[in-house]
């Protein structure tokens, strides 16, 4: 087995690898089990009394059924007195709200489809007796095909608050997840995702109520889809849109975008002031550097492209979270564990609390080598700015750098983070791809 990868939860008898997107228990992890199946993996917090066994019997329950729109339930493990881990099912594809800022507004067919899946599976949650808390774009996956899963099942075990702009009103004033929230929450869905159709309006209105007593039970609003039109499957998008979309989601911060609105921005700690030359910093700003070849290279694409633009928002964001000194933000460009990871960490050490400001990097050219719906590989030339390093000792202005040339393996989607970099191997020559 080999060696845990830092920051990764510790569970018996499980291989836990990278975090594959964010729920409301934080990150969840992709493992594998003893068996060696892939799952996803999320670390639970339990209350400390008889209120903890319940959540863990309606997490057990759980196990004991299936539905095509619910990722599997396949163990429930525990971790100390206070948490235990729920494997579930991986589930792979891009998010409901990936797929909207991609292609735009989904038909009334394929909303009619999502409510007659999404409306079953909450039906199911809710024979159980469990509670979703947390029904938003983020957490409906579109597998290929277009087939919805409901993700994040442990919301209401957590007493999580739920996506902003997708929260019942009754929760605002304090009221617990609840069965007639998740409908709300549903409702809202699926407003959002056909941009207000008033005819898809027009089915979900009595779900929208305010009162939670006067709202549909899940199974009854699904049994409405057929009135909204012949249900069909959700079209996915080409894998290059969807990772643009992705990353452009994140960027800007909108409801939907579960990591950048879950996670708290930090400042680095402990770090000691220094006295030392603004001129190693001049390299060790360059995004995630390892080596660096030459300012040669193959530039066959322009940034404008959606691989490009993936690249370009990414190092626009590393290029804030120094200016703005928030080492939680600059971590979160990069895969945990990675060589990229460790170098952004030694940057920050080795700023030492001062700031770099007028920092921007500028993606001059890419070339696309690979893509995956998880990976993109792109070699690019970057060029940076010159820029004022302050501290509180004084002002230093750092010269522009020559442009470089960089092979960044990126892993996503959900987020797209730098998980290697390398010299380009497409660098002089004629430019053509091996």
């Amino acid at each position: 087995m080999s060696a845990r990868r830092p920051g990764a939860p510790e569970v018996p008898g499980y291989r836990v690898g990278q975090p594959v997107g964010f729920g409301a228990t934080g990150a969840v992890w992709a493992a594998r089990d003893p068996a060696g199946r892939a799952v996803a993996l999320s670390v639970l917090r339990l209350a400390p009394d008889e209120r903890g066994a319940a959540q863990l019997r309606r997490l057990a329950a759980l196990r004991g059924g299936h539905h095509p729109h619910l990722p599997r339930v396949l163990d429930v493990v525990s971790v100390g007195r206070d948490r235990c881990a729920l494997a579930c099912e991986l589930v792979e594809g891009p998010t409901l709200a990936t797929v909207r800022t991609a292609r735009g507004p989904l038909t009334r067919a394929e909303a009619a489809a999502l409510l007659d899946a999404l409306g079953s599976a909450l039906g199911h949650l809710h024979d159980r007796g469990v509670v979703h808390g947390d029904v938003s774009p983020g957490n409906v996956i579109l597998t290929e095909g277009g087939r919805p899963v409901l993700t994040d099942l442990a919301g209401e075990v957590t007493r999580e608050a739920g996506t902003p702009g997708f929260v019942a009103p009754e929760r605002a004033g304090g009221a617990p997840a609840s069965a007639p929230g998740d409908v709300w929450s549903l409702a809202r869905t699926l407003s959002w995702a056909a941009a207000d159709d008033p005819a898809v309006g027009d089915v979900l209105r009595t779900a929208l109520r305010p009162a939670p007593g006067e709202r549909p039970a899940a199974r009854d609003l699904a049994a409405c889809a057929p009135g909204l039109a012949d249900p069909a499957p959700v079209a996915l998008p080409a894998d290059a849109d969807l990772a643009a979309a992705q990353l452009r989601t994140r960027a800007g911060q909108p409801p939907t975008a579960l990591a950048a609105a879950r996670r708290r921005r930090t400042r680095s700690r402990g770090l000691r002031r220094r006295r030392r030359s603004p001129v190693p910093l001049l390299v060790a700003l360059g995004l995630a550097v390892g080596v660096l070849g030459g300012a040669a290279a193959a530039r066959s694409a322009a940034p404008s492209t959606p691989a490009g633009v993936v690249l370009a928002q990414l190092v626009a964001a590393r290029d804030e979270a120094l200016t703005a000194g928030d080492a939680g933000g600059l971590a979160a460009l990069t895969v945990p564990g990675s060589a990229p990871a460790a170098a952004d960490a030694a940057v920050v050490r080795a700023l030492g609390g001062a700031r770099p400001r007028g920092l921007s990097t500028t993606v001059v050219d890419v070339q696309l080598v690979e893509q995956r719906t998880s990976r993109l590989v792109l070699e690019a030339v970057t060029r940076q700015s010159g820029y004022t390093l302050t501290a509180s000792t004084g002002h230093r202005a750092v010269e522009p750098q020559p442009e470089r040339c960089t092979r960044y393996t990126l892993a996503g989607p959900a987020p797209w983070r730098v998980d290697a970099t390398a010299p380009c191997r497409l660098a002089g020559g004629d430019g053509a791809a091996g």
